[in-house]
């Protein structure tokens, strides 16, 4: 069995970041299919590093997985360490996992050891965490309401910056606090905070956060 093409898919999610889908072809009929993490603005380079990464796993076996993983990494040197290069050795590392399974009859767990549990917990994330307190509370409560215990937000008002101001900082503990009276003790808040703060600012955040028993506190630094 040998690869014999590598497509892409940009689907608009209806949100502001889209999906990038990537299907893996073989000469036997098989395919496998992969999905690339994507950032608001980069996805159509991210979708050009997919399709430059495609010559190798032209011709070969989908099976040869740890070949295509070392050569994309080791060859692509220049590129090492980019976000849009590892988003794209993963989406067709999952599509070759893909076909590996459809190959030998399996769910690909099976080929990677075998299951570890039967269900695995989700949070939600870009559910509407921005707004007014009041705002972010409903709609916390609408998407526990969902099923969801765990949620996912980045607190913080404005755009993705290296700072914050007092008012931001307020804003953010403010919404916090809402979406804890709204949801309860027993759902998880996860904060996200887009490596905004200082070491010493983050410390401060972080103890003015704790009352409110925040699950995770995510790359504040």
């Amino acid at each position: 069995m040998k690869i014999t093409g590598l497509k892409s898919y940009l689907v608009d999610s209806g949100s502001a970041k889209h999906w990038l889908f990537v299907k893996v072809e073989t000469d036997e009929g098989l395919h496998g299919w992969g999905e690339a993490y994507t950032q608001l603005d980069r996805d159509r380079q991210l979708e050009v590093q997919v399709h430059e990464l495609a010559r190798y796993v032209g011709g070969r076996s989908p099976l040869d997985i740890k070949h295509f993983c070392f050569m994309a990494y080791n060859d692509f040197a220049g590129k090492r360490g980019s976000l849009e290069l590892f988003c794209a050795i993963s989406a067709i590392e999952q599509a070759l996992w893909d076909i590996a399974g459809k190959a030998a009859n399996q769910p690909v767990y099976n080929l990677l050891g075998g299951a570890f549990r039967k269900k695995i917990r989700v949070y939600a994330n870009g559910w509407g965490g921005g707004g007014t307190p009041e705002q972010t509370a409903e709609a916390a409560a609408a998407t526990v309401a969902k099923g969801f215990t765990a949620l996912k937000f980045d607190p913080f008002p404005g755009p993705w910056r290296a700072w914050i101001d007092k008012e931001d900082e307020t804003a953010a503990v403010d919404r916090i606090a809402a979406v804890r009276e709204a949801v309860g003790p027993d759902v998880e808040i996860l904060v996200e905070v887009h490596r905004r703060l200082a070491p010493m600012h983050a410390i401060r955040v972080a103890r003015l956060l704790e009352r409110y028993r925040p699950y995770w506190y995510e790359e504040p630094v």
